[in-house]
């Protein structure tokens, strides 16, 4: 009886062994780190380097009258203690500018928040306003500065229309109280609409499965919000706040083109403090030192805000 062709066995075929040397794609990879070399070294010049000067430049006495960097006196900590403890203007500008970024930051908040909490549901003209409500975050710091410089004169439309609501006109750029509600207004119109895209993305990546599963049980809609929703999206909000905390501090533009600071330092932001110290009285050393405090705080105040949700952000996926 023959054996049928199928059941006999197929000889083994025998794959040459890899030769010794470097891994396949070792050639191409090295190439590829080669056309990196020269990217990586304009960054470290563009970027590192003007660091690097200014963080020494940061401990001497240096100023444009006095020549050379090289011939400046070496003074230690002096510029960072003389901050810390005798400049009094520095610290009323650093806590100016956190009392703007807390205000502003809280009325962007609510408002994006309201307007995301809107927009998940149907309703004519959807897209249209969409797009209108993210128009004010495409428009230059500079000419939103401007715009509602216009708008705060005296005899501008603003004003105009207090006094059709029978209300008295203020003078917003003579009296501290309404100037300082004058940059607040003009940074929540130019700034609440990234809370509200960052929101409304978060909102739309929410499961479904928990908020159902919260209405069988008899939730209400504001306790399905609050219970359900909100958690979900604490990560999506703190990133919002961190986000939108390290452009408020660099607040600049809009106080620049408003009040310049005024009346008196009454709206004087940490970073127009450290532009009059460097281009008004020429004190670059002094304020590179003022710059690089700044730095550390903010770093400090990401790394606080962040802390919350770090482990989950950098959770592994895969």
């Amino acid at each position: 009886m023959s054996t049928a062709p199928y059941l006999s066995e197929k000889p083994e075929v025998a794959f040459p062994a890899p030769k010794p040397g470097k891994a396949p794609g070792a050639k191409s990879l090295s190439v590829g780190r080669l056309f990196m070399l020269p990217g990586q070294a304009v960054s470290l010049l563009v970027l590192v380097m003007p660091l690097l000067v200014a963080l020494y430049m940061s401990f001497t006495d240096w100023t444009p009258t006095r020549g050379s960097l090289t011939d400046a006196s070496f003074m230690g900590v002096e510029n960072y203690s003389e901050l810390l403890v005798w400049d009094t203007r520095f610290l009323e500008a650093v806590g100016r500018t956190l009392v703007m970024a807390g205000i502003s930051l809280c009325l962007e908040f609510v408002m994006g928040l309201g307007l995301a909490v809107l927009f998940m549901r149907r309703f004519r003209g959807k897209s249209l306003l969409f797009s209108a409500f993210l128009t004010p975050m495409m428009v230059l710091p500079v000419v939103v500065g401007y715009t509602f410089w216009m708008l705060f004169q005296t005899n501008g439309p603003v004003n105009h229309v207090l006094h059709l609501l029978g209300a008295s006109g203020a003078e917003w750029f003579k009296d501290s109280t309404f100037a300082f509600a004058a940059v607040i207004i003009t940074e929540v119109w130019h700034w609440t609409p990234l809370f509200f895209l960052i929101l409304l993305s978060g909102l739309n990546a929410v499961p479904e499965n928990p908020i159902r599963a919260a209405v069988i049980l008899g939730a209400s809609p504001g306790q399905v919000f609050r219970y359900v929703i909100l958690p979900m999206l604490r990560p999506v909000i703190i990133v919002a706040f961190v986000i939108r905390s390290m452009e408020v501090v660099k607040l600049f533009d809009e106080v620049f083109m408003l009040t310049r600071g005024g009346p008196g330092s009454s709206t004087e932001t940490i970073s127009l403090y450290i532009y009059k110290l460097a281009f008004n009285d020429f004190q670059l050393a002094y304020g590179a030192a003022a710059a690089f405090l700044v730095l550390i705080g903010s770093l400090g105040l990401v790394h606080l805000l962040l802390t919350p949700v770090k482990d989950q952000l950098l959770r592994d996926r895969y």
